[in-house]
């Protein structure tokens, strides 16, 4: 029984079976390495891409432009010939992606120095701090991109991969910081980039040793030792700070969220109202301008003694009352604050919008039946008038709902819309008119509009 288990296990989560042949991937890989020509200029005019689409704060734009973006090739080389014992495809890997992150940076910075939109809005602000997800992102995606590069038919996997990894939006940011001089900007971004750099590397590196893909051959035992270690040495250089790197990170979520849960639930008391939080996790501060009624002594020391309950033991925590204790610093995290607000409300618009257009739509889809004109589907009444009106050729349907004016009510007029071979009697027309008034039941007003001479 566990014996057939775990053979319905193997040959569910087989990767051998589809795998391209060793040859095709390597070509794949070297194809997306190389920035010269059709790459280069496909770099370029990506990198415009996501500038603009962070300079006017424009998802849809940085999406855009993380699809057509090729910075993934070098990384994934680099994983890739660590895995095959390639020491010149790594070392192209490495070269390459120097040269695409270095062009990256010069482009955007050249953007966002003669741009004439000098704010920086949510989608930029967002490529500044790393966070945790951003590493478990970088590393499944990385694996998922290794796993469907590796496929006879790769799909729309990469793609994904290019929009969940996002390696050109930080570059940008970065060339934002460094054309304004915002050099927290400038490191926090260049810090995502090589977060999403390394993980996505180390991914490949694990899937590409776990296929049987061959390995590089070297005439001599010795060499092909050295340069085995070498690769492992590197492997683990790279592993090693990017698991030191991944837990600090996770360290700082975390205190960012206790802190975030103990200001709401200690300090945002009735009465009083927090301006703004400042949460440093480096150096585990907490400092809070609230405005409102006074906290006392011993509220403050309450809260204090609360810090080791929320997991914040060593935290230190400062408490300004008062708008006079406004300053600089509170001002940028007020904007930043507002900006992401603003954000936060336009996608509730927008998703209000696109509810509102289904509600539309399905009144109108509706606007046909019985219940809501009083007359059957078109189709039907178009072949009762032509009983008694022959020259019917087609008919429409529809409603005209007039809002209602202080305590009227709405008044709804049935629209019906007829074509016909010839044009009607003025005794024909009002004598299909009052039929037609009949026929919804005479409780609504039914308005006729003819299109004659349709065939001549």
């Amino acid at each position: 029984m566990n014996i057939s288990f775990f053979r319905w296990l193997r040959t569910r989560f087989d990767l051998v079976h589809d795998m391209a042949d060793p040859a095709d991937i390597v070509a794949n890989v070297e194809d997306g390495m190389s920035f010269r020509g059709t790459n280069l200029w496909v770099l370029m005019f990506a990198i415009l891409v996501a500038s603009v689409g962070l300079n006017v704060n424009s998802t849809a734009v940085i999406i855009g432009a993380m699809l057509i973006s090729p910075l993934m090739g070098p990384i994934v080389g680099i994983g890739f010939g660590a895995a095959t014992v390639e020491v010149d495809l790594v070392r192209r890997g490495l070269k390459n992606l120097f040269i695409a992150a270095g062009i990256s940076l010069l482009v955007s910075t050249l953007y966002f120095r003669l741009t004439p939109l000098t704010d920086a809005g949510s989608e930029l602000l967002a490529r500044t701090q790393p966070t945790a997800w951003d590493v478990l992102i970088a590393l499944f995606g990385g694996a998922a991109g290794a796993v469907g590069l590796t496929r006879r038919s790769r799909g729309n996997t990469i793609p994904g991969v290019a929009i969940a990894t996002a390696l050109m939006p930080p570059l940008c940011t970065a060339g934002y910081g460094l054309a304004t001089a915002h050099w927290s900007y400038l490191f926090g971004a260049l810090y995502l980039f090589f977060i999403n750099s390394v993980f996505i590397s180390l991914a490949t590196f694990l899937v590409a040793r776990i296929l049987p893909l061959p390995h590089h051959t070297f005439v001599s035992r010795q060499r092909a030792q050295r340069v085995q270690l070498a690769v492992w040495a590197v492997a683990l250089l790279t592993g090693g700070p990017s698991v030191y790197l991944a837990a600090r990170i996770v360290q700082r979520t975390v205190f960012a969220h206790n802190a975030q849960q103990f200001v709401d639930e200690q300090l945002n008391l009735p009465g009083t109202f927090v301006v703004t939080r400042r949460i440093e996790a480096d150096t585990r501060t907490i400092n809070v301008l609230l405005t409102g009624e006074t906290l006392t002594r011993a509220q403050l020391s309450k809260a204090r003694n609360e810090l080791a309950r929320y997991r914040l033991p060593n935290a230190q925590l400062t408490v300004r009352q008062g708008l006079a204790q406004l300053d600089s610093v509170d001002a940028q995290t007020m904007r930043n604050s507002v900006l992401e607000d603003v954000r936060s409300r336009n996608e509730q618009t927008l998703a209000g919008y696109d509810a509102r257009l289904a509600q539309l739509q399905q009144v109108l889809t509706q606007a046909g039946q019985p219940a809501l004109t009083g007359l059957p589907a078109a189709s039907a009444l178009l072949r009762e008038v032509q009983v008694e009106h022959p020259t019917v050729r087609q008919l429409g349907l529809s409603r005209l709902v007039q809002p209602a004016a202080d305590s009227l009510r709405a008044d709804t007029t049935v629209v019906v819309a007829v074509r016909t071979a010839r044009p009607l009697p003025v005794a024909e027309q009002q004598r299909l008119r009052q039929w037609l008034t009949l026929r919804a039941g005479g409780k609504r007003a039914v308005e006729l509009l003819l299109n004659p001479a349709l065939d001549k």
